[in-house]
């Protein structure tokens, strides 16, 4: 659904994401209904940043009847996709759907990077941010972090940087991805959420299935269930990790960070460029570098350009 004018969306929870995707849709048109397990007085922040808009709520639970006429369900970030209404929603046939699914409809560029994984998510999206930040002035990153995107959608240009970082939460109900998309590492986690290993991995690895095939896919090559969703890349594959041997990429060789692309190998810097310390920051910083020279490589850049850019996106980081 692209054409919100008139459809009745209804959006479970009031936090950051829900609000920004309750101002965005009801913009469009749409007759939006916000429905919040917490009474009024504890919505107050939210209620306030949409008193000007003409807004339904049912505020201090879920009633199924939210769903009568209901066009499609919108579930914040915290809302867990098993809730009984979000259960009889499928059952019903209505879709389900979510801030960063609807931006990434309303997306006016196709330089999209989506950036997925169970620790250093956050990091790896500021350091790609700054990376292309350093290549072009318009990078927007949000997502999961900072502000949803949903609010900026109307001031982006077809020739802006979104950078993305995406939660299993999001990725489960979701059925579009970004042209490049990482997934750093799938550890035990949120399994109170998913219930089981294999659906946790199941929610992570949309990111690669709804890719589309002219994109490129980054794989935590020393994370087993990163680099096991191989078979599910449509297009292109990087990695990064230590000794890639021929994978492009980012790489650590010895002391060095290296950087492989159409067959041709670019030296980056060295370990001791990195100011931050410890293995798992040497991890985000190779990966950022995969996700950004991949970025940039589909984009036209040349080799030089991109690794320009690496080195001024770690610089005082």
């Amino acid at each position: 659904m692209t054409n919100y004018a008139g459809k009745r969306i209804v959006i479970l929870g009031l936090a950051r994401q829900g609000t920004a995707l309750a101002r965005y849709l009801a913009g469009q048109g749409a007759r939006v209904v916000v429905s919040d397990r917490q009474p009024a007085e504890k919505l107050a922040e939210g209620l306030a940043a949409l008193r000007d808009l003409e807004i339904e709520y049912a505020l201090g639970g879920h009633p199924d009847t939210l769903l009568d006429g209901a066009d499609l369900l919108c579930l914040s970030g915290g809302v867990d996709a098993n809730l009984p209404l979000a259960v009889e929603a499928r059952r019903r046939g209505i879709a389900l759907s979510n801030d960063a699914q609807i931006f990434l409809e309303a997306c006016p560029s196709p330089h999209t990077v989506g950036i997925t994984g169970s620790a250093g998510k956050t990091t790896t999206t500021t350091l790609v941010g700054r990376m292309l930040a350093a290549a072009t002035a318009a990078v927007w990153v949000g997502g999961n972090i900072g502000n949803p995107l949903i609010a900026d959608a109307a001031r982006m240009s077809p020739e802006d940087w979104v950078v993305l970082e995406l939660s299993s939460f999001q990725l489960e109900i979701m059925t579009r991805s970004t042209r490049v998309a990482a997934v750093l590492n799938i550890t035990p986690n949120h399994l109170d959420r998913h219930g089981t290993m294999e659906a946790y991995i199941a929610a992570k690895s949309g990111l690669l299935r709804h890719q589309p095939p002219d994109g490129v896919a980054v794989l935590g090559a020393e994370d087993a269930n990163a680099r096991n969703l191989a078979g599910l890349v449509r297009g292109r594959r990087a990695y990064f990790g230590a000794d890639l041997a021929g994978a492009e990429g980012a790489q650590l060789r010895g002391d060095r960070l290296v950087w492989r692309w159409d067959g041709r190998e670019h030296e980056i810097g060295a370990v001791g460029d990195i100011a931050l310390r410890g293995r798992h920051n040497q991890l985000n910083v190779l990966a950022a570098c995969a996700i950004a020279g991949a970025a940039l490589a589909l984009r036209g850049a040349s080799a030089e350009t991109a690794l320009a850019a690496m080195r001024a996106g770690l610089q005082g980081f």
